[in-house]
């Protein structure tokens, strides 16, 4: 099956694929929003989404950022948000998705890509580590109050 899909970028035609799939992932939202995210996303420069494509039918979605820091020369690409339909997962697309990602950070001058995984997400971290990704730390969130 992984034959039958190409990876390519985001367009704004995909915005209620993308929407079910964050739905998947437990991040429901409704067609329109994401086509705003879309559309602000598209004209961010350090940022890019790839689809896996189908004949048409979206099975996967990933989104990258890069981003520059005081300790390191070279920017570090942030792989920000990953998800294939329930229906294709097992096939490749991942894997797929995640070379596209290191192939854009590498055009962009990144030497190091960096994810983050829910802890309930086991799968998601035996899949990052079976393409070397390394544990080394911990993530901490704090929602901010509405002012």
């Amino acid at each position: 099956m992984a034959a039958e899909y190409s990876v390519r970028t985001v367009r704004g035609s995909d915005a209620a694929a993308i929407a079910r799939l964050c739905g998947q992932l437990g991040y429901p939202c409704v067609d329109e929003a994401i086509a705003g995210r879309l559309e602000r996303f598209s004209s961010d420069p350090n940022a890019c989404a790839f689809v896996a494509d189908r004949g048409g039918d979206i099975l996967g979605l990933v989104t990258v950022h890069l981003r520059y820091t005081l300790n390191h020369d070279a920017p570090i690409a942030q792989l920000s948000m990953l998800v294939v339909d329930e229906s294709a997962r097992r096939t490749g697309a991942g894997k797929r998705l995640v070379a596209a990602v290191e192939a854009w950070a590498r055009d962009h001058g990144a030497k190091r890509v960096v994810v983050n995984t829910a802890l309930h997400r086991a799968e998601a971290h035996q899949f990052y580590e079976s393409l070397a990704f390394a544990h080394t730390g911990r993530r901490y969130m704090k929602d901010l109050p509405a002012i």
